[in-house]
């Protein structure tokens, strides 16, 4: 089994954002083992560290181990009126170290809680309350209000658990770094590999998405659900290809070799329903 990181940590509203309030931002760091924190170059304190009264605007974070044989260091846009956690967990080497860090940003629609999901390696395994929802880098632009429970994984590394509380308007960010885990048992690595396709493959069995007649006689896949995101492959019409999601106007359809990406809807169609 794979060691796991999270606890029972969220991201919070802080402040309302009335225009006579001074803007002020929070930020959240807990660390195993303690470990020195030091803030805009000046220290802080030890982990665990909270901090309801900083300045909106980008701060760098140090987190260092009281040996001094590690240390952890990113600049971070802490946001107005919301708390920014960090959460680092250190193992005998830096390679075996990892964490994330987790913060809330406006998303402009009050009706929809969102969430993105990246990791420093690319294609890791995300469930939400269980349930596998795809690879990174993953944006889903409405999860639904209330708690969860995100888990972020890859074969030989440790994974991550993250408990997190999605609110409406706003849309959750995880940007996780996972340590390798020198422990792991490599047969049981692979069945959870192996089951984990098949379970995506057993997600999108009966649905496909048939890619139609385009102006240029090939269709962009991008990165994301946007017109604007990176593109990562080029289909053609008359295709089909297993639908994994979909989400307001466009459709997350398997590539194989574990690649994935966004169709638009207009020049796509649904088959095998």
């Amino acid at each position: 089994m794979l060691r796991k990181l999270g606890l029972l940590l969220s991201v919070s509203i802080i402040l309302g954002g009335c225009s006579l309030i001074p803007k002020k931002s929070g930020i959240e760091v807990v660390s195993n083992p303690s470990a020195k924190i030091i803030i805009g170059g000046k220290d802080a304190g030890m982990t665990p560290y909270k901090n309801n009264s900083l300045k909106p605007g980008e701060n760098e974070i140090k987190i260092q181990t009281i040996d001094g044989k590690q240390e952890w260091s990113r600049k971070i846009n802490l946001q107005n009126y919301t708390t920014t956690v960090i959460e680092r967990d250190f193992g005998p080497l830096s390679e075996n170290s990892g964490g994330y860090v987790l913060f809330m940003e406006k998303t402009g629609d009050p009706e929809k809680a969102g969430i993105i999901v990246n990791s420093n390696v690319d294609k890791s395994s995300v469930f939400i309350d269980g349930e596998m929802k795809g690879f990174t880098p993953m944006k889903i632009d409405n999860i639904g209000e209330g708690d969860k429970e995100v888990q972020i994984s890859f074969p030989s590394y440790k994974s991550i658990n993250v408990f997190v509380k999605a609110t409406r308007g706003y849309r959750l960010v995880i940007d996780a770094e996972l340590g390798i885990d020198s422990g792991i048992n490599l047969t049981d690595e692979y069945e959870k590999t192996i089951e984990e396709e098949n379970t995506l493959s057993n997600l999108t069995s009966q649905k496909k998405v048939k890619i139609l007649d385009t102006e240029t006689g090939w269709l962009r896949v991008r990165a994301t659900a946007s017109g604007s995101a990176g593109e990562v492959a080029r289909v053609e019409p008359g295709e089909e290809y297993a639908l994994i999601s979909e989400q307001d106007g466009w459709y997350q359809i398997d590539l194989g070799e574990s690649k994935m990406g966004w169709v638009s809807a207009s020049y796509a169609e649904k088959v095998g329903e």
